[in-house]
């Protein structure tokens, strides 16, 4: 367990790209199609692959950890052009073109209960594949799903996507840790009965950490996202969208607790074995889809 500043990595890595280079492709995307966008996502992230040398490390460190020999240069791009197809489909996700998509649903009755009932939850979800494909078919917006984070290391981007929507800012809730309110609010979203989605799998900047085991290395996960489940209590799920190209998203959601509760006197231990729980559920669809591990940085 760690309770010290951990190195933030992923926050410390400024965004890459620029304002320009950003809206450029929002207008190629918007005017020419996807297919088009598509072509242009194919050279930029040959461009990555070949002038980032920090993405390719962490591209190789994921395949030491999967059990392949020394990853080459043909896997990493296939792996950061994974990356790059499911960034831009959000052009269109955050639009409502769901028809551009085939979609699969694997555990969505869990939801649909959960909105029968008007009960809010906690969903817990990690850099893998594109919790924005959870908006086909606007479900985002029936079920009351909302994305919480802190999004300043992708505040370019996320200003770009609203300019084409700016519904969808009503589906993003950014939170600032320093804040005492925040747990409040959060609150007050799960008992209107809200689903708040959180990725769980990067430690922040004075983030407390727990440290566990993933794919067979000890790795740093952050401890506030099931803090706050405790607090809230309310139901836990596990949820991640595996992008399948060209135009296919499978959407998974499973139970992941009733409730966590953290005994005063068992805390630490408890809260390990639960971190722990969420890292084996996150390997297991790193496992199944590789190239849909999105945190290219130093993650052990």
């Amino acid at each position: 367990m760690s309770a010290g500043q951990p190195s933030g990595d992923w926050l410390s890595v400024a965004e890459k790209g620029s304002v320009l280079g950003i809206r450029l492709t929002v207008m190629l995307a918007t005017v020419a199609g996807r297919v088009p966008a598509r072509m242009l996502m194919k050279l930029l992230a040959l461009w990555y692959t070949l002038l980032h040398p920090g993405v390719r490390q962490a591209s190789r460190e994921l395949g030491d950890r999967l059990g392949e020999n020394r990853r080459g240069l043909g896997a990493i791009y296939r792996h950061v052009l994974c990356f790059s197809e499911a960034a831009l489909d959000r052009l269109w996700l955050i639009q409502g073109r769901g028809d551009l998509f085939a979609v699969t649903r694997n555990g969505h009755e869990h939801l649909e209960r959960l909105h029968a009932q008007g009960r809010g939850a906690i969903l817990l979800s990690a850099h893998v594949g594109s919790t924005a494909a959870m908006a086909i078919g606007g479900h985002d917006e029936r079920l009351r799903i909302r994305v919480v984070g802190y999004f300043k290391n992708a505040r370019m981007i996320n200003a770009a996507l609203h300019r084409l929507n700016p519904r969808a800012a009503a589906q993003v809730v950014h939170i600032d840790p320093g804040r005492a309110e925040t747990v409040l609010d959060l609150k007050d979203r799960i008992d209107r009965g809200e689903l708040l989605a959180i990725a769980a799998d990067r430690v922040g900047l004075n983030d407390r950490s727990v440290t566990v085991e993933f794919l067979g290395m000890p790795a740093a996960f952050p401890s506030g996202p099931f803090l706050l489940a405790a607090m809230l209590q309310c139901p836990v799920y596990f949820v991640c969208g595996i992008y399948r190209a060209p135009n296919c998203y499978e959407l998974h959601c499973e139970p992941f607790s009733d409730r966590i509760v953290l005994p005063r006197k068992d805390r630490e231990t408890t809260l390990a074995r639960v971190v722990g729980q969420y890292a084996d559920r996150v390997a297991c669809y790193v496992r199944a889809a590789p190239d849909n591990w999105f945190n290219f940085y130093r993650f052990w």
